[in-house]
């Protein structure tokens, strides 16, 4: 496997993350084939792993790859997974602004969820002048300006990392 300069690039960032932040959950692409999780995880666009530099285990953050030994539901197993498959990071517990995405690793799957979620979010506004907030992709989005219009919820914003 030849290591890719994006990966590296990801990989460092993605280290720098987790130093900093001690736990972190990183957001991955189990569709592929050569992604090693559970079986029961396979098939996952957006599965989520824990990182805690608190785990007993080594965690491996490689140019080309993340590896481990992680537990599920008290069995350990043996993941590997590519750093091209894992697309955002962000704390479990914390402010989601401080949230790492690499957008050219986003699944397809995910594009098309996102995009038809924005799709809906357009035609909502009925009363009033629309607010507009930036997504994670910076494209400016219109949302309801009244309360009853749009029912209350965070917004989530994670740094686009290119």
């Amino acid at each position: 496997m030849t290591i890719q300069f994006s990966d590296a690039v990801k990989s460092k960032q993605l280290r720098k993350f987790f130093q900093e932040h001690g736990r972190i959950y990183i957001v991955v692409d189990a569709t592929r084939d050569d992604i090693c999780v559970p079986d029961f995880l396979k098939g996952d666009p957006a599965l989520r792993l824990v990182l805690n530099n608190r785990m007993p285990q080594a965690i491996y953050i490689r140019d080309d790859a993340l590896s481990s030994e992680f537990s599920f539901s008290g069995k350990s197993h043996h993941c590997h997974i590519p750093m091209a498959y894992i697309w955002a990071a962000y704390q479990p517990d914390g402010d989601l602004e401080q949230g790492l995405i690499w957008e050219n690793s986003v699944p397809e799957t995910i594009r098309i969820v996102v995009n038809a979620a924005r799709g809906l979010g357009k035609g909502k506004a009925t009363e009033g002048e629309p607010a507009e907030i930036r997504d994670i992709s910076g494209e400016t989005v219109a949302i309801p300006a009244t309360k009853e219009a749009a029912p209350k919820r965070k917004t989530r914003h994670l740094h686009v990392v290119k």
